[in-house]
């Protein structure tokens, strides 16, 4: 690592902290405030880094050498926010903090809220901003700007000490829109020790320069998501976790410099299932994509999956995951394919109930040899709520 690179990614860490000493310090603020008080503040950080090591482009290779303005090879770990580690040791891909506060202004009526900051967008973003009313113990309402909850982590997915990896696989979490404005309905009861979690929503996003299209596009792109509808449901008995979801809309990427002007019906179908037993765990979860482009017409299938096991020994977990993700087109000439494969081996270890330390290995093989190339990378995290 050079000087400058090293400068930019203290400049980067710089900021993350500095976001994480103001929330800390709102957070003592509010553990001040009396018990009864209708305010809550929370908040987590995450500081992660990482590079490639043994990675390589080989003859064959026909992506693009430089992917979100990092030279190849390479390996993307956030594309939402188009955080990818190269040959360079980095803090910035997918370091970030957050603050959320919830207020209640009545038994039935609150207020949640969350900032984010990350290393690859230093500006706090608005992740959730809406209005929730409990009609009663089962049933509720929010309203306004609120998290997609696509797969089994996705509302929670920036909360590193909620899971066991670095971060959650980007083969499946990885979106071009994260968010809608719009309005869910929520389900909650329990059956003879079966817990039902449930979910219906509707809405549309607009996302202007958008952070996935960076990885491979210069200029601005505008992505527009209407027609949001979606479900979920959520059962827990005992060890057992079952999630299946729903998600379909209207999809449309403009980019003037690029002469791209796309429109897609997106549909998506998920399930996970997950089993933990305290001292060990498995965590599953496959998806199946598709989109239907027209003017031209053409068909995108994208099935991808995650499955992994863990132990827990004290304060120690080691986990190991595989994850995949392979695209099919009935046109090649109008959509290359990308498609790739991953093994990973985490190690954690919990400071106590609120922080932990992670490694992780990572093998990623490029399949189509158009994305990035086939790399080994290895990153360190730290993670905290508060």
């Amino acid at each position: 690592m050079n000087y400058k690179q090293l400068h930019i990614s203290i400049k980067y860490l710089k900021h993350i902290f500095v976001y994480a000493t103001l929330f800390v310090s709102m957070d003592n603020w509010a553990d001040d405030l009396s018990s009864n008080s209708p305010l809550a503040i929370s908040g987590f950080i995450s500081v992660i880094g990482g590079k490639i090591f043994n990675g390589q482009l080989d003859d064959h290779y026909v992506g693009s050498k430089n992917i979100g303005g990092t030279s190849c090879p390479c390996y993307i770990a956030d594309w939402a926010n188009s955080g990818v580690y190269n040959k360079t040791f980095s803090l910035t891909p997918e370091s970030h903090a957050g603050i959320q506060a919830d207020y209640s202004a009545t038994t039935n009526l609150y207020f949640s809220g969350q900032l984010v900051t990350r290393g690859t967008d230093i500006p706090p973003n608005v992740q959730w901003a809406y209005l929730g009313y409990h009609f009663n113990d089962e049933w509720e309402i929010h309203i306004g700007r609120q998290r997609i909850p696509i797969y089994y982590y996705s509302t929670f997915q920036d909360v590193g000490v909620a899971f066991p990896w670095i971060t959650p696989p980007p083969e499946l979490y990885g979106w071009e829109a994260n968010n809608y404005n719009g309005a869910s309905l929520r389900y909650n009861t329990n059956i003879n020790g079966t817990n039902i979690n449930a979910s219906a929503f509707v809405g549309s996003e607009k996302v202007n320069n958008s952070a996935y299209y960076q990885l491979f596009l210069s200029g601005d792109t505008v992505v527009t998501w209407k027609n949001i509808i979606g479900g979920d449901v959520k059962i827990t008995n005992g060890p057992l976790i079952l999630r299946a979801d729903y998600l379909q809309t209207i999809a449309k990427d403009v980019n003037t410099d690029n002469f791209v002007n796309s429109t897609a019906n997106l549909k998506m179908y998920g399930l996970a299932a997950n089993l933990d037993f305290n001292s060990w765990f498995i965590l599953s979860e496959l998806t199946q994509l598709s989109r239907d482009f027209s003017q031209p017409n053409y068909t995108i299938r994208a099935p991808a999956y995650t499955l992994g096991a863990g132990i827990r020994y004290a304060n120690w977990t080691p986990f190991l995951n595989f994850a995949s993700y392979t695209e099919h087109t009935d046109n090649a000439l109008l959509y290359q394919p990308q498609s790739y494969r991953r093994v990973s081996l985490t190690l954690r270890y919990d400071l106590d109930q609120s922080s932990a330390i992670k490694a992780q290995l990572d093998h990623n093989v490029d399949v189509t040899e158009n994305l990035g190339g086939t790399v080994n990378l290895y990153r360190l995290s730290y993670d905290r709520v508060f």
